[in-house]
């Protein structure tokens, strides 16, 4: 995983009890961190997000991805955001397993070069013993014309 440009609320560590796993982990609400995505000018890359998702303890959260093209330094606004809320790792099986989500679509350019990803941490679910938000990794591939275009049939 990248080091972010910047992180409030994130630490980087293995929490689990043989330390072989590590991740950005916040455990408070309205933690945030923020990675860069640095890739040659395409028309389109997907990005994906793994994390955490275990049956005790798990918060919700939100990403958002700002796509800045070539604008490196981003002097101008982005040239696209892309919002994905309420995401939770919290459910119901009785085991903790690495989750990839796919934070924005083939068909849909969310990042086309010089992008930020955004994560922040919502306020601890009424009733949940905690508010743990583990990030394993974070990755973009370039956008899939097989899948653009099997949409399209359908």
């Amino acid at each position: 995983m990248p080091m972010p440009g910047s992180a409030q609320g994130f630490s980087l560590y293995a929490d689990d009890e043989l330390k072989q796993r590590p991740g950005w982990i916040a455990t408070q609400p309205f933690s945030n961190i923020t990675f860069s995505i640095d890739l040659p000018q395409e028309t389109c890359y997907v990005v994906y997000l793994a994390i955490l998702r275990s049956y005790k303890g798990m918060g919700t959260f939100s990403v958002e991805v700002k796509d800045y093209g070539d604008d490196v330094k981003k002097e101008r606004p982005p040239k696209k955001v892309t919002l994905k809320k309420d995401i939770d790792g919290l459910w119901d099986s009785p085991i903790s397993v690495p989750s990839d989500i796919q934070i924005t679509a083939d068909d849909d350019p969310g990042c086309s070069g010089y992008c930020e990803v955004t994560i922040r941490t919502d306020p601890t679910v009424e009733g949940r013993e905690g508010n743990k938000v583990k990030l394993l990794t974070l990755s973009a591939h370039r956008c899939s014309p097989t899948r653009k275009s099997s949409n399209k049939n359908r």
